[in-house]
């Protein structure tokens, strides 16, 4: 005999399952109001279809409720809640708010299929390590861009300084990326350094880090929340272990703000975008004043970007990203 499962008989019957309609062009204005007047709370974690909310300063577990089975949360949301009828009770989500910013993902540049790394944060800080530039420059790249299409700020912090004597490659960096407006801090999570002007960065915002796994995103959490108990991985030769699993965020008090820990990736795809819209998001071929609105810089007649100063590196991300994004096409 088939199981039975009472909990999401007795959420379809609920007495106030009328309040979770799927379709608000369907809804009534007496059961929008309802809606409207129920508590807010935000999504802090979601890990294998388990839900953990921020409520009245309290974090608790919650679900779906019954008609908004199949719905999805990413780290961040904010979302409208019923809150818990009794002690063994939890708090049933009934509606997922509009975002107001969100970074997304795709698993390469050849689909669409986009993925939220994390929703409403104020900026999201790219970890890349000092002795490995090259690679976290070229996955920086691509988190600008889905920043920018996604309305968050973004930072760069450069990691492990204590792994590396001469600096003249990290000097480059900061150049490259403050010439565009993007603020760049030097840390060791080993020694402290720098540690306190990536806090003064974080200050009063929702603030996600990203980056390949072993850049050292945990130890730098360690170093804001000691509390937090986040395993750090040893460095092999292969690079790091994955030690996080799933995105998670954590009040700061210190800060006066959260810290959003997500999982190491090896890639970050751009499919959900299209070619032609990729210049918009570099802001240095933004600033163009291009004979075309939509022009790629390829070739297009009244395209400024030959007499135009932008770095060569950016340049050479521009357009190994654009024949990414068409070959996905």
């Amino acid at each position: 005999m088939p199981r039975i499962d009472i909990e999401a008989f007795e959420d379809e019957f609920e007495e106030d399952h009328h309040l979770l309609v799927r379709r608000p062009h369907e809804m009534s204005q007496a059961a929008r109001d309802r809606i409207d007047d129920l508590g807010e709370a935000r999504v802090v974690g979601v890990d294998r279809g388990r839900v953990t909310i921020e409520l009245d300063g309290d974090i608790v577990e919650g679900r779906f409720a019954g008609t908004m089975r199949g719905e999805k949360a990413a780290v961040g949301d904010r979302v409208r809640i019923r809150p818990p009828r009794h002690e063994s009770d939890q708090a049933r989500i009934v509606e997922v708010l509009d975002r107001a910013t969100v970074l997304t993902r795709t698993p390469d540049d050849t689909v669409d299929e986009e993925r939220v790394v994390v929703a409403n944060a104020d900026q999201i800080v790219v970890v890349a390590a000092a002795d490995h530039l090259d690679a976290g420059t070229r996955f920086l790249d691509r988190v600008l861009v889905a920043a920018s299409v996604g309305g968050l700020d973004a930072a760069l912090c450069v990691n492990k300084l204590d792994l590396i004597d001469d600096r003249s490659e990290v000097a480059e960096v900061v150049d490259r990326y403050g010439s565009i407006g993007v603020p760049v801090r030097l840390t060791s999570a080993e020694t402290g350094e720098g540690i306190e002007e990536l806090g003064h960065l974080l200050v009063g915002c929702w603030s996600a880090f990203a980056g390949h796994s072993g850049v050292g995103k945990s130890s730098l959490f360690n170093r804001f929340l000691p509390d937090a108990d986040q395993a750090v991985a040893e460095i092999g030769p292969r690079g790091g272990r994955h030690t996080t699993v799933a995105a998670w965020a954590i009040e700061a008090p210190a800060l006066d703000g959260w810290l959003v820990d997500t999982p190491g990736v090896r890639s970050f795809g751009l499919g959900g975008l299209a070619p032609e819209e990729l210049a918009a998001h570099f802001p240095e071929l933004a600033a163009l004043d291009c004979h075309l609105d939509d022009c790629t810089h390829t070739g297009e007649p009244g395209c400024r970007l030959p007499g135009a100063r932008v770095h060569p590196d950016r340049l050479a991300a521009y357009r190994r990203l654009l024949g990414s994004l068409r070959e996905g096409r």
